[in-house]
């Protein structure tokens, strides 16, 4: 506010300049609060007292609820384990709420380090053997390529290799559903296996040894009407070798064999010298297989 002076005054030395200097920061001071007013409008009231500690309430209620928050994040934080069976080893496998995963050589899975609402893990390529601890409120699903086994609490088996159109679930216990996206194939039972094939979108159930189909978790090797590139493979993890053989003439060969993983590689080829009558080298971890025309 300006101050106005008396007619006729006249201010000694250095008043007037004194009083020009106090009227100008009278000025200064309501324009800062005029541009405050309209910059703030109706929420002007922060710059008073009572709003600073209202604001600082505010803002002190909001940083808690973030630490808070990013704490409880932190707690909860879910990590994917993945573990790789090497080849020649069996890895067994205990998940966050105590189920079993038996993985077979050459085999890789991931699962979270948690389970919370679910109980969700991903077969990415191999075989598995689960037996599963029972929860009734929360269902625990393998995913595998783009089927998928749900279950309770039971034990089963699946084998999914990515470079196979032969898919297989087998039940040793329980019940398992198994399904692709949301279309569900059925429910199989005990000594059930249901057989996929990728290539056609085509599946069978049938009644198996399911004991049979399991039994490599313990080292024996039952294989059933599958083809013989299926059977290359497995040898090839089993074994820790590389076979060089004639695709086009033998993968699609059915076969059916038995053996154990104790018995030498030597021992096993020679089987299947018999059943597919090829002749067999071995040259340190590299076998080359030859079809022969012998009768």
């Amino acid at each position: 506010m300006i101050k106005r002076l008396k007619p006729g005054h006249k201010p000694v030395a250095g008043e007037a300049h004194l009083q020009d200097e106090q009227a100008m920061k009278a000025i200064e001071k309501q324009m800062l609060n005029n541009i405050h007013k309209e910059i703030y409008g109706k929420w002007y009231f922060i710059k008073t007292t009572p709003g600073k500690y209202a604001v600082a309430a505010s803002l002190m209620l909001l940083c808690c609820s973030i630490l808070f928050g990013l704490k409880l994040s932190f707690k909860n934080k879910i990590n994917y384990v993945t573990v790789v069976a090497s080849r020649g080893h069996i890895n067994i496998i205990t998940l966050p709420d105590g189920s079993t995963v038996w993985l077979n050589s050459g085999s890789t899975i991931t699962y979270p380090n948690k389970f919370f609402a679910t109980r969700e893990v991903r077969l990415i390529n191999g075989e598995a053997f689960f037996d599963i601890k029972h929860d009734e409120n929360t269902p625990f699903v393998v995913h595998y390529g783009s089927l998928h086994a749900r279950v309770l609490g039971t034990a089963f088996n699946i084998k999914y290799f990515k470079k196979l159109s032969d898919i297989r679930v087998t039940v040793t216990r329980g019940r398992v559903e198994v399904g692709k996206n949301n279309n569900s194939f059925g429910v199989l039972a005990h000594d059930s296996e249901i057989s996929y094939d990728r290539a056609s979108n085509q599946h069978i159930i049938r009644k198996v040894d399911s004991r049979k189909v399991a039994a490599w978790t313990t080292n024996e090797v039952n294989l059933y009407d599958i083809s013989f590139a299926e059977l290359m493979i497995r040898l090839e993890n089993i074994y820790n070798i590389h076979i060089i053989y004639d695709h086009d003439k033998l993968n699609a060969l059915p076969t059916t064999i038995h053996f154990s993983n104790n018995d030498n590689l030597q021992q096993v080829l020679e089987i299947i010298k018999t059943i597919h009558r090829v002749n067999y080298t071995i040259n340190g971890k590299e076998v080359l297989l030859e079809k022969t025309d012998k009768k």
